[in-house]
């Protein structure tokens, strides 16, 4: 005797379970660094770091960082608060982009400035480009990437918080 309906619901499950996998879309890309004395503004009007991340085309490193960690942790909205992620492109001297200072520069030069010389790094900084943190140099030790990154966004956080003037 066949047993129809379980076979369906059976069906029916797997059905919705593959259509919720290819559903999901994977997190949009980091947004490139554009304006640092905007965002610099914001970042001491909401006491939140900023966390610069250089990269270079075509780094499989960078490519593997952004895709299994960064990206996730821009589009995570508990995140959202916490940290404001912007992308530089270390040897580009092409795309433009206005400093902490309001001065026009580019993306490499941007990045010599914070003597990056290996990519991915990441660095937390303040609304003035101050660093709050050591870089996180490379990916050496992927599967603990994500808690590198968690416990500079929390050090980073302390050090703003413990700067902030009181109330």
């Amino acid at each position: 005797m066949t047993n129809y309906p379980r076979q369906f619901a059976f069906c029916l499950i797997l059905a919705c379970t593959v259509g919720a996998a290819l559903a999901q879309s994977p997190p949009a890309p980091l947004q490139y660094a554009d304006d640092f004395a905007a965002l610099g503004r914001t970042s001491a009007a909401t006491n939140t770091p900023i966390m610069l991340v250089f990269t270079r085309p075509g780094c499989p490193f960078c490519a593997r960082a952004k895709q299994d960690h960064l990206e996730a942790l821009n589009a995570n909205p508990a995140y959202a608060a916490k940290v404001v992620l912007r992308e530089i492109e270390a040897p580009n001297d092409l795309i433009p982009l206005r400093g902490f200072d309001g001065a026009m520069t580019t993306h490499a030069e941007f990045a010599r400035k914070y003597d990056v010389h290996t990519v991915p790094t990441v660095i937390l900084v303040d609304s003035h480009g101050t660093a709050l943190t050591d870089p996180i140099v490379g990916l050496n030790l992927a599967e603990f990437y994500n808690l590198y990154l968690e416990q500079a966004i929390d050090a980073a956080r302390l050090r703003l918080r413990l700067r902030a003037p009181t109330r």
